[in-house]
């Protein structure tokens, strides 16, 4: 299977530059030489598949063979909008997220949270979702928002149609949901977590206001990113 490599720029010529680090990847790390195929991605929607046509020390010229676009248009959109787990454990939600397909990642600052990762940590797990889209296949890559604050959020969401559902221990069995299909909203569906502590009744019942439905998805009290991932993944379960 050829490698792939994430390009920064568009892909209307039929000669693409690689530089940086996919490029030091792919001579120095890879090892490819002139005539080997790789697949390229921008982010968009679009993969093309190409052949290295000359190697410098520093850059690699792909000459394009074909492209495609994604085949991803059925798939509904998924934002998940959650709080931010401490140290390391939200790099690691960032990178799991992506592979599973999010479409849209939003920081949360609640009532009970107590992290606030700032602009600049944002910035830097850019590079992990180029990462983790490159592992797991996607084309598209997830976006990750600024931080913001949870009534800003639903004020932002506001009559767009989205499904939402919240993570409740109080709520109810996610078996028992009232929907025959998970991704039953054409207009996409938002994912709420809350901090360690959970949401307050006064976020849970703005939340709700807003249309929210309150859903219970394990017995036991999860971390915040196991809540997510696993509702997440439910979410992007393959429907026949």
């Amino acid at each position: 299977m050829a490698h792939r490599f994430f390009y920064e720029g568009s892909f209307d010529d039929d000669l693409l530059p690689l530089e940086g680090s996919e490029a030091h990847h792919l001579l120095h790390v890879l090892r490819l030489k002139e005539g080997d195929q790789v697949l390229l991605f921008n982010g968009t929607g679009v993969e093309v598949e190409g052949k290295i046509e000359k190697t410098g020390r520093k850059s690699v010229e792909i000459r394009v063979i074909s492209r495609r676009e994604s085949g991803d248009e059925k798939q509904v959109p998924l934002i998940l909008a959650t709080a931010v787990p401490k140290g390391d454990r939200f790099r690691w939600l960032v990178e799991k997220a992506a592979e599973l397909g999010v479409t849209k990642l939003v920081p949360l600052i609640t009532e009970r949270s107590s992290v606030d990762p700032g602009e600049n940590k944002l910035k830097k797990l850019q590079q992990t979702i180029v990462s983790a889209a490159k592992q797991s296949g996607q084309i598209r890559l997830m976006e990750l928002a600024p931080v913001q604050q949870l009534g800003d959020f639903f004020k932002e969401i506001g009559e767009s149609g989205v499904q939402l559902l919240i993570a409740d221990p109080q709520g109810v069995e996610w078996s028992q949901l009232n929907q025959s299909n998970p991704n039953s909203s054409a207009a996409g569906t938002v994912i709420l977590v809350g901090p360690e502590g959970g949401f307050s009744p006064e976020e849970v019942q703005a939340a709700q206001d807003a249309g929210a439905e309150a859903v219970k998805i394990n017995a036991g009290i999860l971390r915040i990113e196991t809540a997510a991932l696993l509702m997440a993944g439910l979410m992007r379960l393959p429907t026949s």
